[in-house]
């Protein structure tokens, strides 16, 4: 299980705090060592080097690619390769009776030269980066004609010595190189190793059946650690390191929450990312990266309802709690404040939600959706909890007279008697599709009325429309607009599953967050930790590695050793 989970097409090699990889892009059908800062902007996805196998002539081969959380290793008749992080910027070779074969999109002002018989310089100027290519053992041979800018192509042949031995390393770097010796194998593959297991002891325990998923996910998390550097003030951990490489502001609290227990800096670093980010309006950036934040749109306001969890899982000290009070009250004012005259705030897009494409947003915006005055709602009761602790006991009974009075206008204006209802502006009920969003409102749980609660809870779990074998649809399976693969019109979701999870406990209902639970992580475990899946067949879809994925599955099968609610 653990080897069909590690699918070096799905999983890049990577390690903490490296901005590179070693991946697979299925439309080159090919391994890329790629450089992934800038974000997911990238035209050409970071490209650095294509890697191929070859034998000691330089022929390519065919053979088996396997990953492990150390390495990346290719097995061929002739012999193998093996390739592992010695640090953030070095990724090391060994070889036995195969070599590996460099190639570089070269572009204006790339060009390469020889340092000696073992050692090369390369320039990739496009990416703003420099490449020392050199050997301990083999041999080295470059095409790399000069055209008077720039070379014609860069092409480099790492290949084995006569006894079939090959030790080489790649180091990359900006203006100076920070090693130039020919990083060992064994021991970069040590190096990363040790970091991995130490990070693992700090990754949410699992049922003994769910070890393998445990690991897949805690590499996952890992290996998509980006340093501190430009606009991300600590190290973050990216959504991926295939293509969706940004920082995303509702992405990030799910991220925080796995880290918690085990690793409350870095959980709390993950959170002040992207409010050291804010808006003075108060808004969040929809994305960010080490070059830019992203402000056409937002994320939902998730952030109270993950900082009450957080604070339950480590303590946080009073001045971090008057921090963060500040932050979420910027928040919450810069959705309330440009609310309609009925109090209600509204989403400009699909994006502003995290449900880009749902088909509650068919209709048009401005939209009124019951789940974003359900996460205010839960926002300013812990910005009253908040102020409760820092001693400001009139700013917390504020707090909570916002919260009644928005709950009021939710129930008032989107509690139709019967369901709850998307508005457009103008005051029309958007019927199209049969979208999860509307059951949002379960996060409330004791605040609705009894017999609003069974009604939802009832039509959740009808057999057939949104719950699967897999868990819940964001989408009703017997809708027109449900698709297999059609994002936020049908597939199965991380975020969503545990936000659901939730509201059963919230609901009194734990019996069924924990089946919710059992489904979500019997599919990842079954089929990897994929940016969402398939409601029906449970196939993986999009991006193969996602860390929200990984995230969620540690804190549901966490849920399920300790019998605890979540």
């Amino acid at each position: 299980m653990l080897s069909t989970l590690f699918n070096p097409r799905a999983v890049p090699l990577s390690r903490r705090g490296s901005w590179y990889c070693v991946s697979w892009l299925p439309e080159d059908s090919a391994f890329w060592l790629r450089q992934l800062r800038g974000g997911d902007e990238h035209t050409d996805l970071g490209r650095l080097f294509k890697l191929l196998p070859v034998d000691a002539e330089g022929r390519e081969v065919q053979g088996e690619w396997r990953l492990q959380a150390d390495s990346l290793s290719f097995q061929a008749e002739a012999g193998a390769l093996h390739l592992a992080f010695a640090d953030a910027d070095t990724l090391a070779l060994q070889g036995r009776g195969l070599g590996l074969h460099l190639s570089l999109q070269s572009k204006r002002y790339d060009y390469a030269q020889r340092l000696d018989e073992q050692a090369v310089h390369i320039s990739c100027a496009g990416q703003d980066l420099s490449a020392r290519v050199a050997l301990a053992e083999g041999r080295l041979r470059l095409d790399a004609p000069w055209q008077g800018q720039r070379a014609e192509h860069i092409a480099l042949d790492l290949l084995p010595d006569e006894a079939g031995a090959l030790a080489a390393a790649v180091h990359l770097y900006r203006v100076l190189p920070t090693r130039i010796d020919v990083a060992d194998f064994a021991a970069a593959r040590a190096d990363a190793a040790a970091d991995f297991e130490a990070w693992l002891a700090l990754t949410p325990v699992l049922p003994q059946d769910l070890a393998p998923l445990r690991r897949l996910a805690a590499y996952i998390t890992w290996s998509c650690i980006v340093p501190a550097e430009g606009r991300l003030h600590y190290p973050a951990m990216y959504m991926s390191k295939n293509w969706m490489t940004n920082i995303w502001s509702w992405d990030h609290c799910f991220n925080a929450l796995a880290l918690g227990a085990g690793q409350p800096e870095l959980a709390w670093q993950q959170l002040a990312l992207m409010f050291e980010l804010q808006h003075p309006s108060g808004r969040l950036p929809d994305f960010a990266n080490d070059l830019q934040a992203y402000w056409r749109f937002t994320k939902p306001p998730v952030h109270g309802w993950t900082v009450a969890r957080l604070r339950r899982l480590a303590p946080w000290s009073p001045q971090r709690c008057a921090q963060m009070h500040d932050w979420l009250a910027a928040q919450a004012r810069s959705w309330l404040d440009t609310a309609a005259e009925d109090g209600l705030p509204a989403y400009d897009h699909g994006n502003d939600a995290g449900w880009d494409n749902a088909t509650v947003f068919l209709a048009g915006t401005p939209l009124q959706s019951p789940d974003l005055a359900s996460f205010l709602v839960l926002q300013l009761e812990e910005l009253a909890a908040l102020a409760e602790l820092l001693g400001r006991p009139a700013q917390a009974q504020d707090w909570r007279a916002r919260a009644d009075a928005l709950f009021e206008r939710l129930m008032a204006r989107l509690w139709t008697g019967e369901r709850f209802v998307a508005r457009l502006a103008d005051g029309r009920v958007v019927d199209e599709g049969d979208s999860l969003i509307a059951y949002m409102p379960l996060l409330l749980g004791s605040r609705l009325p009894p017999a609003v609660r069974e009604r939802l809870l009832a039509e959740l779990f009808e057999p057939g429309r949104f719950l699967s074998p897999h868990g819940l649809a964001t989408e009703s399976q017997r809708s027109p607009h449900y698709r297999a693969d059609g994002y936020w019109r049908g597939p199965i979701w991380a975020p969503t599953t545990l936000l659901f999870v939730d509201a059963m406990d919230r609901c009194g209902r734990r019996d069924l967050g924990d089946e919710l639970a059992r489904r979500f992580t019997a599919l990842c475990a079954s089929k990897g930790l994929a940016e969402n899946f398939d409601a029906q067949s449970g196939a993986p879809l999009r991006d193969p590695a996602f860390t929200w994925t990984s995230s969620v599955a540690l804190l549901l099968g966490q849920r399920l050793l300790n019998g605890t609610s979540s």
